[in-house]
């Protein structure tokens, strides 16, 4: 990428970029819903409009860091990978790309101006578009592999709901089947589904899988959200009722060694498989909730053959990461690979207080759109 002529001007102007890029993702959006409605099917509304907006945030970001990195991208693989796989799950296509091209584009004009002269416009088209083959080579590559593996498929497909299972009260886990009966279906434990609700305005939503590999049927568990449309509509299926899902896609995925599984809420779902999955590398698991009747899939991590500690907040309080990495986890920390999940002040707590005590290998599954966070 640095011999590209562009990757000089992209860089030299970055830096009068990245104050407007909050400005520019606030004008892209609304500018693309407009003249490409269809798209809106691709985005989740409440990280769109949260606050803060998830999403845009991670956009912004996004085009400042590939803006100041543009002559070292290697810096950027671990936050590439895991977006192109989220795309694969929402069912993204190279047409997408041009659609995103034209209008932040247009964006980055109105914007700045006169500041954009043709030179530097051409820059940063070059410059989006190259990005967009980096993205289309590798959902591509991932298609391919998860239609090539066994029950694998490309695209969404319809399943069945076989079975509701309530782990708590407003926790569900479904098991799907998929109705040409195709299987058993091969995945990497740590990845997820993406589920298609035949739904106006439901847009997609990825959920981690709770089974292990190898079933003739994938399982998921989401958690009833307050005023959540999706989750609303999701916990009111019935079985036999008929959803879309992509194939699993993913990087949140075990190494080979020792591990410590911590999570809070609904972040025990990647957890449940990997206990199941690899009941001989686990060797804590830390798990974090409201109380012990909010705690999901409680019985299954009592179940292993790992030591368990469980912190309920309504008794003890809010944890302290440092004050647990030095009472409970101290012990582990040079021969285990951590993994993480939960909701995001908690991973960012844990992964600090992790890092600071000497743990080398701390592996995060975060719920929201990547960079969303501040660079």
């Amino acid at each position: 990428m640095s011999g590209c002529p562009f990757a000089a001007i992209v860089k030299a102007t970055a830096p009068a970029v990245a104050p407007k890029a909050r400005e520019i993702v606030d004008d892209f959006y609304p500018r693309m819903f407009k003249n490409n409605p269809e798209t809106k099917a691709l985005f989740n509304p409440a990280n769109m409009h949260a606050d803060p907006p998830l999403q845009r945030l991670a956009l912004a970001n996004a085009v400042v860091a590939y803006a100041s990195n543009v002559d070292q991208l290697d810096k950027l693989t671990d936050a590439v990978e895991v977006i192109t796989n989220k795309h694969c799950g929402l069912g993204v296509m190279p047409d997408h790309y041009s659609i995103v091209h034209k209008n932040l584009m247009e964006a980055i004009a109105h914007v700045l101006g006169d500041v954009v002269t043709p030179e530097i416009g051409t820059a940063w088209s070059d410059a989006v578009l190259a990005l967009a083959k980096v993205f289309t080579e590798a959902e591509t590559h991932l298609y391919a592999k998860a239609a090539a593996r066994r029950g694998g498929w490309k695209g969404v497909k319809d399943f069945k709901v076989f079975k509701i299972r309530h782990a708590t009260a407003d926790c569900a886990e479904f098991t799907f089947k998929p109705i040409d009966g195709n299987g058993p279906i091969d995945f990497t434990p740590g990845q997820f589904l993406t589920v298609h609700l035949f739904k106006e305005g439901a847009t997609p939503r990825h959920y981690t899988i709770t089974n292990a590999p190898g079933k003739d049927f994938l399982q998921c568990c989401t958690k009833k959200t307050p005023g959540g449309f999706v989750s609303d509509f999701l916990h009111s299926l019935k079985e036999g009722d008929v959803v879309g899902l992509a194939p699993p896609f993913g990087v949140f995925t075990m190494k080979d060694g020792p591990a410590v599984l911590i999570s809070a809420g609904i972040g025990a779902t990647p957890m449940k498989c990997f206990n199941e999955c690899f009941p001989g590398q686990v060797k804590l698991i830390l798990h974090v909730d409201k109380n012990e009747e909010a705690h999901p899939f409680k019985e299954e991590m009592l179940a292993s053959n790992a030591r368990t500690h469980f912190v309920y907040t309504e008794k003890s309080g809010r944890p302290v990461a440092k004050k647990l990495v030095e009472n409970i986890i101290k012990p582990y920390l040079t021969e285990c690979n951590f993994y993480l999940c939960g909701p995001g002040p908690f991973l960012e707590e844990w992964k600090i207080a992790l890092e600071e005590a000497g743990a080398k290998s701390v592996n995060l599954d975060i719920f929201g759109p990547v960079l969303a966070g501040a660079l």
